[in-house]
């Protein structure tokens, strides 16, 4: 009889789990965590515990890593204040656990009475959660779905995060622990995604900023996510705002600067030249793409060439095979004049992506000091 209520709940448990989605805490898939750095994870009944007595590690699933997923969970600070994150696209499953960190992205689990508002579903040191939607002292439902570079994370049912990253395309999943405070996980479960699977374009950060947030502070969080879409590839599209609202952020900046400073002079001179640089990127993407569009609308014009002009100079004179043989050659030529077009569209589209990775390296660079300067 007990052997009989066990196989009830453990089936009734697996069934809880929505289709297609594989659970991690359950099988053989309970025993598969590894603790990277300091902490440690325990798995009791379904519901792990994740605490550290120092500094913060990591409890890595590694029986495989992930490509493009969703991943559902529900977490619970066990403290009023508390600290925690889901790792995404972890390298690997051992290491020194900065440069772990280094590595993946981070959705930020915190609640603090420090000020650090919409903390939890930021993108970790890189892009705040749009709204505060965490519930303390109770279970939070959190989905994450990853497909290319998109992040988006939907916190107790509202979107809070769209961000466009530019790490490694797969990678480890893992959950923190920290000193700050233990949090509690359960129902973590994942399901792959398709490769084709198709997003559309996220939003730019800077359209969900808060108007009240310090624009150099908007800079600082969202200025990675600017430069993705300076150097996107010239056959994907962007939001057409994107110039106009780097223009406003960076007179925005001089007058901060001026009036109502953040940081140091030397921190808004670095943001203000990285704003100039990432609209000069974003106009020479724009003079790639008129180039690219002209081949582009060349070999169009090819291929709406008529037979007008032989039509006219057949005649009865002219046998069917003259005809035939005239009309192959010249729709061999329209083709060929086509081939060539395309051939100098796709050339174009190499070029600017050669480009976006010598202009990423500068952009990096710059956003490096920036964030010196920040310190």
């Amino acid at each position: 009889m007990k052997a009989l209520l066990s196989i009830l709940f453990a089936t009734s448990l697996h069934a809880a789990v929505e289709p297609g989605f594989v659970s991690l805490f359950e099988g053989p898939n309970a025993s598969a965590w590894q603790q990277s750095g300091p902490g440690q994870m325990k798995i009791a009944n379904g519901i792990a515990t994740c605490l550290s007595p120092s500094k913060w590690g990591v409890a890595v699933f590694g029986s495989r890593s992930f490509a493009d997923f969703t991943l559902k969970l529900e977490f619970k600070g066990m403290k009023t204040e508390f600290n925690s994150g889901v790792w995404l696209r972890i390298p690997s499953i051992s290491g020194e656990i900065n440069a772990l960190a280094e590595s993946r992205y981070e959705v930020g689990i915190r609640h603090s009475s420090g000020g650090l508002g919409r903390s939890t579903g930021a993108i970790w040191g890189l892009q705040p959660a749009f709204l505060d939607a965490v519930r303390t002292g109770d279970w939070n439902e959190m989905e994450v779905t990853v497909s290319g570079q998109r992040y988006t994370v939907k916190l107790n049912g509202q979107t809070v995060n769209d961000f466009t990253g530019s790490k490694s395309l797969s990678g480890y999943i893992g959950l923190e622990s920290n000193a700050e405070g233990p949090v509690q996980f359960r129902n973590v479960r994942i399901k792959d995604l398709p490769a084709a699977f198709a997003s559309p374009a996220a939003p730019l950060a800077m359209i969900q900023s808060d108007a009240n947030q310090p624009r150099i502070e908007v800079i600082k969080d969202q200025g990675p996510n600017a430069t993705e879409w300076a150097l996107t590839p010239l056959g994907e599209a962007i939001p057409a705002d994107i110039r106009q609202n780097l223009t406003f952020l960076r007179e925005d900046l001089l007058d901060e600067g001026k009036k109502t400073a953040k940081a140091s002079p030397a921190a808004y001179k670095l943001a203000s030249d990285y704003c100039d640089k990432l609209l000069a990127a974003l106009d020479q993407r724009e003079l790639a793409r008129v180039n690219a569009g002209y081949r582009s609308a060349q070999a169009d014009a090819n291929k709406a060439t008529s037979n007008q002009a032989l039509d006219a100079r057949r005649n009865y004179q002219m046998s069917w095979p003259q005809y035939a043989r005239e009309e192959s050659q010249r729709s061999a030529l329209r083709e060929s004049e086509t081939d060539k077009a395309d051939v100098k569209k796709e050339r174009l589209k190499v070029e600017w992506a050669t480009r976006a990775t010598q202009m990423r390296s500068y952009l990096d660079n710059l956003y490096r000091q920036f964030r010196e300067a920040m310190r």
